[in-house]
């Protein structure tokens, strides 16, 4: 029984905002955030690297996400929305190499279309968590944190499901992000919500087996 409460709040959890502990300025806030979200129809997105020769490749090491170039070059958010998760200190270290901080400094955007987007091996951040972002409106740089030392300074973007956590094996990357930025490079307001909402309905437990994975030390 408490299984299917959980799977049910956590498909409610990429169809409705996100919200806080409770609390009165939980609510307050909430509420405010609700007042600003765009409906579909003002949904715009933004490629998220600015700057000339950007290249990512169609496929990725494991599970559906896309590396782009562009060291040092910016990062804009895709689409309006709440910074929701920010790691603003680099722990990974090559000698203990663990999964959870291989990302270096990231940034989790809860997009105004009900979507998770997620940067990591980012360089300098310009945003702070809790922060409401347009789309287009900079937030980091592109850099080599984490395990991108000792490959290619470059920036892991991944699309997913919102979670009532931030279960890194969901959040890291759940669709392909390539068809949407080939459209937004163009200029076409393509949006990955119903990709997104067809995967919760068929995988409604992926995000509380991930969190299952992180609590065995698969994943953090």
């Amino acid at each position: 029984m408490w299984a299917a409460v959980v799977i049910i709040a956590t498909v409610a959890a990429t169809l409705v905002p996100h919200s806080g502990a409770s609390g009165t300025n939980d609510n307050a806030d909430s509420s405010a955030d609700e007042l600003q979200r765009k409906k579909r129809s003002e949904w715009v997105y933004t490629f998220p690297v600015s700057g000339p020769n950007v290249f990512y490749p169609r496929d990725h090491l494991d599970y559906p996400a896309v590396d782009l170039t562009g060291c040092r070059q910016l990062v804009r958010a895709p689409i309006s929305g709440v910074i929701h998760d920010v790691r603003d200190l680099d722990k990974w270290d090559s000698k203990v190499d663990e999964s959870g901080t291989r990302g270096g400094l990231t940034i989790t955007l809860h997009g105004d279309d009900f979507v998770r987007y997620y940067f990591s091996h980012l360089g300098r951040l310009i945003i702070k968590k809790g922060q409401r972002v347009a789309s287009g409106q900079k937030i980091a740089t592109v850099g080599a944190s984490g395990n991108a030392r000792v490959t290619l300074c470059h920036l892991h973007f991944g699309v997913s499901r919102i979670c009532p956590m931030s279960e890194q094996n969901v959040r890291r990357g759940e669709i392909w992000p390539q068809p949407y930025l080939d459209a937004w490079k163009q200029g076409v307001n393509k949006s990955p919500n119903r990709e997104v909402q067809r995967l919760t309905k068929q995988t409604p437990a992926a995000c509380i087996e991930a969190a299952a994975a992180q609590r065995r030390g698969g994943d953090s």
